[in-house]
């Protein structure tokens, strides 16, 4: 399972539906740093939260949102190549007030804490001052509500640390924030990732961290 929290704004406008499993509400939270660090994710509710967000919200309106990450994955019609988006179903989104819109972290980094299975590892690569690892992380269940989610990991390691001993098939579990990363390329607009400040493997021995 993949947790995610985070503080932002609304920047479309809600759209509702009533459906066979009750009323669900989308929208597309704005979230992260500004310039390199911006983050734009869809996000779902349900029921009578779902109703609630529909009424009171609007586009621009800050809100904060913890949920489950997901991964919806369909068959495109037309040239039945399998595709995918992350989705976060969120169990409790938190208006801001209007008088305290002023002083709301819209611009808070998401957070996520993920458990899961390195599923295929990626070559590392240097970079100025370290190491960066890289893996898809597997989590969730196949039969299950929310499905199996697959994730790259990106985890960085300063030069004067040894590098961490990351396997295949090992448990883990990462602290960190989901990122965005334009793919130049790749003819699709870019990927999602989740960038690891914190890595521990199933021994519960942390494989590094960044402050």
């Amino acid at each position: 399972m993949a947790f995610f929290i985070a503080a932002g704004s609304i920047s479309n406008d809600i759209v509702r539906k009533e459906t066979r499993n009750g009323v669900l509400a989308t929208f597309r939270l704005e979230t992260g740093a500004p310039r390199n660090g911006k983050l734009w994710i869809d996000i779902e509710t349900w029921g009578h939260l779902a109703g609630t967000i529909a009424h009171h919200a609007r586009e621009g309106r800050e809100v904060s949102v913890i949920g489950r990450l997901t991964q919806k994955t369909w068959r495109d019609r037309e040239t039945g190549e399998s595709r995918h988006r992350y989705v976060v179903t969120a169990n409790e989104i938190d208006l801001h007030k209007s008088s305290e819109q002023d002083s709301a972290p819209a611009a808070t980094p998401s957070a996520v804490l993920a458990r899961g299975v390195i599923d295929a590892l990626h070559p590392c690569r240097p970079v100025k001052n370290g190491t960066v690892s890289s893996f898809r992380l597997t989590t969730g269940r196949a039969n299950s509500k929310t499905g199996r989610l697959w994730i790259d990991v990106e985890h960085w390691q300063p030069s004067d640390r040894s590098a961490a001993k990351i396997q295949g098939r090992a448990a883990v579990t990462i602290v960190g924030a989901l990122g965005y990363r334009s793919d130049p390329d790749s003819s699709r607009s870019g990927r999602l990732y989740i960038d690891a400040r914190m890595l521990a493997v199933a021994s519960g021995d942390p494989a590094g961290s960044v402050g």
